[in-house]
């Protein structure tokens, strides 16, 4: 935004008026003022005399005893631009002279003048300051981003541009965007000839891309349209695990084979999780202690029976027990069990999670719930391997390797004396922080594949395919309950879908409110599919069916049956067209 104070004006400005005699006008001169003598409004100008016009005035050539109004009223030497100031905003006028430009705001108050030459050095500044700031976004977001002027030449090609289109800068920058890219298809050359927003589309721009556009028509100051602005996020990947869910129809595996791969899904593909999973693979094959850091649902349980499955403890047993679930006063035998006659009477007692657990894996989640007192026993055992059960006084020897578990940062509960230093330093022997789902995206169409697989088993139900809309809404949602909830929602999905595909009607409201729908409604679709018949059928040659036919494939992300709902013919129709035209 312009800012007034940022230019080098001269403010020490007077007025006075017509009758005034030159002598009059020298003195406020000499005191390095600046003096208006009139404003003329029809023509924004002003008659301005500034402290260097001194010279000229004392030279003698002027009557000092006649009035300024006779001698410098309508001399066009003395005339500046007048500029009026809103808001911050600018706006001059052409400039009729190279004297000063004179600035004032809407309600008249002068605010002062500026050289011509100050204010061209200072908008050249804010020049460079605005490319410097526009060139910074450009290659810090996400998106690819293309900026094209009115002609339709590009002016901004940024790195992820380059990489999703495997073009470099150097070759279109200055270029017609049409040099590279089939006209038809471009929205951000759609949007300079129709002068609209285009939120949250799916986009074709090539056969191989598939992207999520945003797009805008850049509007001077008058709203005259001067160039086009595009942000494409890439789903390529996404649509094309969904051409791969589409073509599977059956399915058959043995329930461990799933665990397996559960288990691999893990690994991910982002360095997050990555990093996670490499230190999970060395810490399995030791006994040390592991602490488990995460949000809730991001899956520590199932890290935690995986570092178990990896180890050498894999053939004893795997236990859980949920701090924030077992009532306070349980937990303690829930842990380390009772002796007989504790509480019952009884003479054998029963054996805690602890003692269940020998020579395996004990998953205490939530950890952070634990009373001090029941952090001390728990330090004793891991210090010692040796427990006593409630009510009774004999020392039981045991190798259960612990793993721990918060949703919290245990070392800012150390600093508020809230957890034991002494368990916490035990426990974070190695810590795995476990990133939320939202950090790592990439990883969430191999994780649908995998949950509609699993469920469709479990529901005895045909493996649907994703519409493009449906892949979308998993991609742009940012999944507070991270991997339960995703697990959740694709259960959801299978058991209220009788259909082939899964679409945004299935998916929970939270998801829906605030996605792009690439469905039609139905009285739209009637509509379109009237229209759309009519126009297809009513096409003049074979090169506009051809048109019509790639433009609603790439509409639907290649979807036939979409495709054709769109064109408001039968799917056998469309069938016929494309291979009478060669498009399968």
């Amino acid at each position: 935004m312009f800012k007034i104070e940022q230019l080098l004006l001269n403010n020490q400005v007077m007025f006075l008026p017509g009758a005034a005699t030159v002598e009059q006008l020298l003195q406020p001169l000499r005191e390095n003022k600046a003096v208006i003598l009139a404003i003329k409004e029809d023509i924004k100008q002003a008659v301005l005399v500034i402290p260097e016009d001194l010279a000229l005035l004392e030279s003698g050539l002027l009557n000092k005893h006649a009035s300024v109004q006779e001698l410098l009223g309508e001399n066009p030497w003395f005339r500046s631009s007048l500029c009026e100031v809103l808001n911050d905003s600018f706006h001059p006028v052409p400039f009729a002279t190279n004297r000063p430009v004179l600035l004032r705001e809407t309600s008249g108050t002068i605010l002062g003048y500026i050289s011509l030459s100050d204010l061209v050095r200072h908008l050249h500044s804010e020049q460079q300051r605005w490319s410097a700031y526009f060139k910074t976004l450009s290659e810090t977001v996400t998106e690819a981003v293309t900026v094209v002027d009115r002609s339709g030449e590009v002016i901004c090609w940024n790195p992820v541009a380059e990489e999703i289109y495997n073009l470099p800068k150097s070759d279109i920058l200055g270029r017609r965007i049409g040099e590279h890219f089939e006209t038809e298809t471009l929205m951000v050359l759609k949007i300079l000839d129709e002068g609209r927003l285009i939120r949250n589309t799916y986009h074709r721009p090539r056969e191989d891309t598939h992207v999520l556009i945003n797009a805008a028509p850049i509007r001077d100051a008058q709203g005259v349209i001067i160039g086009g602005i595009a942000a494409e996020q890439d789903i390529t990947q996404l649509v094309r695990l969904n051409e791969q869910l589409s073509s599977a129809h059956t399915f058959s595996h043995l329930q461990k084979s799933a665990d397996k791969e559960l288990f691999s899904l893990m690994k991910g593909k982002g360095p997050a999780i990555g990093k996670v999973m490499q230190w999970a693979k060395k810490v399995a094959a030791t006994d040390t202690p592991v602490l488990l850091i995460g949000e809730g649902g991001v899956g520590k349980e199932q890290l935690a029976q995986i570092i178990h499955n990896s180890g050498p403890r894999a053939d004893h047993a795997f236990l859980s027990v949920n701090c924030g679930i077992v009532p306070m006063g349980l937990l303690e035998t829930e842990l380390f069990g009772f002796q007989g006659g504790a509480f019952t009477g009884a003479e054998s007692g029963e054996a805690g999670k602890l003692e269940q657990a020998k020579d395996g894996t004990l998953f205490i989640n939530e950890i952070d719930r634990l009373s001090l007192e029941l952090q001390a026993k728990l330090y004793h055992y891991i210090s010692r391997q040796t427990i006593t059960r409630t009510g009774g006084s004999k020392p039981i020897a045991l190798r259960t390797r612990i793993i721990a578990a918060s949703t919290t940062d245990l070392a800012a509960k150390v600093a508020e004396q809230q957890f034991r230093s002494d368990l916490y330093y035990a426990l974070n022997v190695v810590s795995l922080s476990i990133p939320p789902l939202r950090e790592r995206p990439e990883d969430i169409p191999a994780m649908l594949q995998m949950y509609l697989k699993q469920f469709s088993l479990h529901y005895q139900k045909p493996l649907p395919a994703l519409s493009p809309e449906v892949m979308l809404a998993f991609a742009n949602y940012d999944w507070p309950g991270n991997i339960l909830e995703l697990r959740n929602v694709i259960e959801r999905c299978i058991i209220l879908s009788d259909e082939d595909t899964l679409t945004l009607e299935h998916l929970p409201a939270a998801l829906q409110a605030k996605q792009p729908s690439l469905a039609l409604t139905r009285k739209d679709a009637d509509a379109s599919t009237s229209d759309g018949e009519k126009r297809l059928k009513a096409s003049s040659n074979n090169e506009e069916e051809q048109l019509l036919i790639h433009d609603a494939l790439a509409k639907t992300a290649g979807n036939k049956s979409a495709a054709a709902k769109l064109l408001g013919v039968s799917r056998g129709t469309l069938y016929n067209k494309m291979k009478e035209f060669g498009l399968e």
